[in-house]
């Protein structure tokens, strides 16, 4: 009934929803036909840029982020670190998570030694170009499906705000002008709070003009940073949003967003800053928005990635600590020897507003198409190039010099130049040099990346890859220390790109069924065998196995489920999501209510058996009801041989309309325990034919036949409260495991989406002692049945006697 009640309002709710609506009316075709199964696995990968791991943990201590900690807390989610591999900096991170290939670029800026001139990773012709040839020659990730606010397309057919397309192609284009109307009406409301967002983003932007205008920054630079800002982090943001909510509402395949608010301001404030913390509530809260739609969605089964491509490390500009700029110091280390005469290439001078503003022109603002950059000067031409924007820079040489007089410019660069750490090749090996001294990469890797590295092993072999990279500098520096705050090339209070032990470790938070949970953190690539995997097996991720007897003998996990013929709150009849709940706590016994068996409104699904495959467990079906072929009643799953002792249907009373039958599955099971006695029942909701089945059971030859040495189970939805003459008949030989711990109440099971009534329970004999009961209320939980499921750990210990 709940059931048929929810998929109405649900489809009530598709009526008026904003983003249906948008994509039934704004040229916006359903990603499948109407034949498509509604179970077909989707991907949502959603990106907070920037945000490192220690800092998510901060930010959770603090409150900031309630719906990602309740997501690890509660709900099914994992929380695992995310290597960024190096340059630890988004071109690099999409480049392995959309096409598979590592270190793709040598830094966010490089100097193209094959096109002789400079590259940034903001510019739409050098990211086009590169991607280009990742896409003709890799799968990419996104393909069919769609990509927001990215580096690259990543294959996607539907790419906005993108570097790689650099324009903004208008949801508006060739749509009449009256639903143009209807869409600023419904969505009134955002508009208004998008602008409400931007006033006050221009409060804060207002400030840091004024500030830098007194502290001598251009006037006319400083106020165009303004706009530049208020569109990379409140209107891309709420674009971003809306955009994806009518992918997930046509059902794309996959869904890539991300979300830069929060590293903009990290980098000009510092990752810890208190401007910087607070962008993550609107990033947050658009998180969760998007969610909370997919959860629901009726198009797919959509499988959620929430991570941070890297960190950022607190440092300090370069200029500031040591009183000139970085080609100033490069200059004078270069002044002796054989490059004294050399030139050097204009370096543009990065700081936090320019670039944002180069990222806001990007994403935001469509610009023609600027005709091929002209070739700069080959280094040949006695020219020296320096590129760093961040904490990773490259220093490119006309000519190569000796051995010897390589040696001595990296030392230079180190002593004289104040440049923390220089990597250089010599004799086809990596040679690094640092205050302390210099040798090859391999034995000086812990003394310069520091022996409490979260990354040591990785870090060290990705940053030989980056030596070694076709369009790596002659030297390779870095502002990574190891002890004190590292430096960075810019102007900014922080930064990544670089090796350091906080830019290279994000997050990502994901699904506890995804394969390889247990590893202790992810790269790009292993994020992107997972998506590949669940997109290309066109089915659910598989349940994980469960190992027999992975845990102390004397445990047994216990959990029973009122599945209401799998059919969801949602709407969706789906057995695959029930054995997804079941299998992350990994039961041993399972008692299943309202099972269906070739049912013709359940699509004549063996759902019993269905589960008990995914879950690799036996099943055992008592029918209850029989119609036109079909059947339904209760269900035990076991991991142990089993022996039935007794299934029943149970008394009814003569009324003028029958009721359901109702009936008990009594099993023997051989468990590694010893023998054990489990029961499964659904007693009737009518008070007094409820009480007599309860009679039945407890005052017949059931319970009393049991040899006292053998422990018993007694599972079910008894449709009665614990304050009910039904519940305290059976208190009376048994224990509820839930009333065990006197200062924890018990928690309600009806209905799952808000729970108010305790239907459902696990009673046990004193042969066992439960150490964790829980109702399982997660968002999955809450969609899949009109009840919620009841888990139980129990000890048990073979001395007791009843």
């Amino acid at each position: 009934m709940f059931s048929r009640l929810g998929n109405k309002l649900r489809r009530l709710h598709d009526t008026v929803s904003r983003s249906e609506w948008a994509a039934r009316h704004l040229q916006k075709a359903p990603a499948e036909t109407a034949d498509h199964d509604v179970h077909a696995p989707g991907v949502l990968i959603i990106q907070i840029d920037g945000l490192g791991y220690d800092q998510l943990l901060r930010a959770m201590e603090k409150n900031r982020l309630p719906f990602l900690r309740r997501l690890i807390q509660r709900d099914h989610f994992v929380l695992r670190k995310f290597y960024s591999g190096l340059p630890s900096s988004t071109p690099a991170v999409q480049a392995e998570l959309f096409f598979g290939v590592k270190s793709a670029v040598p830094a966010f800026k490089y100097y193209d030694r094959l096109m002789h001139r400079e590259k940034t990773m903001f510019d739409a012709d050098d990211v086009d170009t590169l991607a280009a040839k990742f896409e003709k020659k890799y799968h990419g990730l996104l393909r069919g499906g769609s990509s927001y606010s990215n580096i690259y397309a990543g294959g996607a057919k539907e790419a906005l705000f993108c570097i790689q397309t650099m324009k903004l192609d208008s949801i508006f284009h060739d749509i009449q002008i009256r639903k143009i109307v209807w869409f600023f009406i419904m969505y009134f409301p955002k508009i208004a709070r998008m602008m409400g967002l931007a006033l006050l983003e221009v409060g804060l932007a207002v400030y840091d003009f004024v500030k830098g205008v007194v502290g001598g920054r251009n006037p006319l630079s400083e106020f165009k940073f303004i706009f530049s800002r208020i569109g990379a982090c409140i209107v891309l943001r709420e674009l971003v949003r809306l955009h994806v909510k009518i992918d997930i509402a046509r059902g794309l395949p996959v869904i890539h967003a991300n979300f830069i608010g929060y590293d903009e301001h990290s980098h000009r404030r510092g990752p810890s800053s208190a401007f910087a913390l607070w962008t993550l509530k609107g990033i947050e809260g658009t998180v969760k928005d998007i969610m909370n739609k997919a959860m629901r969605s009726d198009k797919r089964d959509y499988h959620i990635f929430i991570f941070a491509d890297h960190g950022q490390e607190p440092t300090e500009p370069f200029a500031v600590r040591t009183g000139r700029t970085l080609r100033e110091a490069v200059q004078e280390v270069f002044s002796r020897g054989p490059l004294k005469h050399a030139d050097y290439a204009e370096v543009e001078s990065i700081i936090p507003y320019f670039r944002l503003h180069q990222r806001s022109r990007g994403l935001l603002w469509s610009t023609a198409k600027e005709k091929p950059s002209e070739p700069e000067e080959e280094i040949g031409n006695n020219t020296i190039h320096i590129t760093a924007m961040g904490p990773l820079g490259h220093i490119y040489l006309p000519i190569r010099p000796d051995a010897e007089e390589m040696r001595h410019y990296a030392g230079s660069l180190v002593r004289d130049g104040g440049i923390p750490l220089v990597f250089y090749i010599e004799n086809e090996r990596v040679r690094c040099v640092s205050q302390a001294g210099d040798g090859d990469l391999g034995e000086k890797a812990p003394e310069i990346f520091g022996l409490n590295h979260p990354f040591l092993k990785e870090v060290t072999k990705d940053m030989e890859i980056i030596c070694r990279h076709v369009h790596a500098g002659d030297f390779i520096i870095s502002g990574w220390r190891a002890e004190g705050r590292s430096l960075t090339f810019p102007i900014e209070h922080g930064s990544h790109g670089g090796p350091g032990s906080q830019e290279t470790k994000g997050f990502v938070i994901l699904p506890d069924t995804v394969g390889g949970i247990d590893q202790p953190f992810l790269r790009p690539l292993d994020l992107r065998v997972h998506v590949r995997t669940i997109l290309e097996d066109r089915f659910p991720a598989l349940v994980p196995a469960v190992k027999k007897y992975d845990y102390a003998p004397q445990i047994i996990k216990v959990l029973t489920y009122n599945v209401h013929s799998c059919l969801g709150m949602d709407g969706k009849l789906f057995p695959a999501r029930i054995a997804r709940i079941i299998s992350r706590h990994s039961p041993d016994i399972v008692a299943l209510q309202e099972v269906d068996k070739n049912m013709e409104r359940s699509r004549n699904q063996d759902q019993a058996n269905l589960i008990a495959e995914q879950l690799d467990m036996q099943s055992i079906f008592f029918p209850l009801l029989q119609d036109r072929g079909g059947e339904y009643g209760l269900a035990i799953l076991s991991r142990y041989p089993s022996n039935a002792m007794g299934f029943k249907i149970l008394p009814k009373l003569k009324m003028k309309r029958p009721s359901e039958n109702r009936g008990v599955m009594w099993l023997r099971l051989d468990t590694h325990c010893g023998p054990m006695h489990f029961f499964n029942t659904h007693l009737s909701y009518i008070t007094s034919e409820k009480m007599a089945q309860m009679r039945h059971i407890v005052e017949g030859n059931m319970l009393d036949a049991i040899p006292s040495s053998e422990p018993v189970i007694f599972c079910g939805d008894l449709n009665s409260g614990s304050d009910s003459p039904t519940y305290k008949l059976l208190s009376e030989k048994l224990i509820d495991s839930q009333k065990v711990h006197p200062h924890s109440p018990p928690d309600p099971t009806f209905i799952s989406s808000y729970p108010l009534l305790r239907l459902d329970y696990i009673f046990h004999s004193r042969h066992l002692a439960p150490v964790r009961v829980e109702v399982i209320n997660d968002w999955e939980c809450r969609l899949a049945s009109d009840h919620l499921p009841v888990s139980s750990i129990f000890i048990y210990d073979p001395n007791i006697k009843r």
